[in-house]
């Protein structure tokens, strides 16, 4: 048997390329493994913002749409000469501001800096001022969509009434949030 010590010859020229191809192996390897967990680890962070910012959202628009009154009108919605949506306005049982039947109307402000805001204005029935009180719901929204359920498919919501209403907010970060909420009537 021969010993595998090295002699005094040193490293032949093969066993320096298999030690090098090896090493650039095990670097290629790590280096995509740790970009896949560096990776992970930042989308976990941007969906844990999403994630967080959910609740809010879901809860004050729960309160509008499951309040809406359709006795005094249905669902107005208007939307630019592209088609996109402007803003939803609806009759409500359960006012913030105001007791008894208000109309509110969602829509996106965009300031001249170019940040988009969703508002919720509410205006009293019967009032003498033509605006109500506007309060911004969130500025993390870039845009928002309304569809009506309508034969077993979802479609984009015109003027009128519906039972089952999606909303879906789209956000800065590029994410979107579908809503789907039953329309007391």
């Amino acid at each position: 048997m021969s010993s595998m010590r090295l002699g005094r010859r040193g490293f032949t020229l093969v066993e320096l390329l298999i030690a090098v191809a090896l090493s650039a192996f095990i670097l290629v390897v790590s280096y995509n493994f740790f970009n896949v967990v560096e990776s992970s680890g930042k989308f976990a962070v941007e969906n844990s913002k999403l994630q967080s910012s959910i609740p809010p959202y879901f809860y004050s628009l729960l309160k509008d749409f499951e309040s809406v009154n359709q006795r005094y009108g249905g669902f107005t919605v208007s939307r630019d000469v592209d088609g996109n949506l402007k803003s939803v306005e609806f009759f409500t049982e359960d006012c913030y501001y105001f007791k008894g039947i208000c109309k509110v109307k969602y829509w996106l402000y965009e300031s001249p800096s170019g940040k988009k805001f969703l508002i919720r204005s509410e205006l009293r029935i019967n009032s003498n001022s033509p605006k109500g009180i506007e309060v911004p719901v969130s500025f993390n929204i870039n845009s928002f969509e309304v569809y009506k359920l309508s034969g077993g498919s979802w479609v984009k919501m015109n003027t009128g009434r519906a039972d089952l209403i999606k909303l879906v907010l789209g956000f800065k970060g590029g994410g979107e949030l579908p809503l789907v909420f039953k329309v007391r009537t």
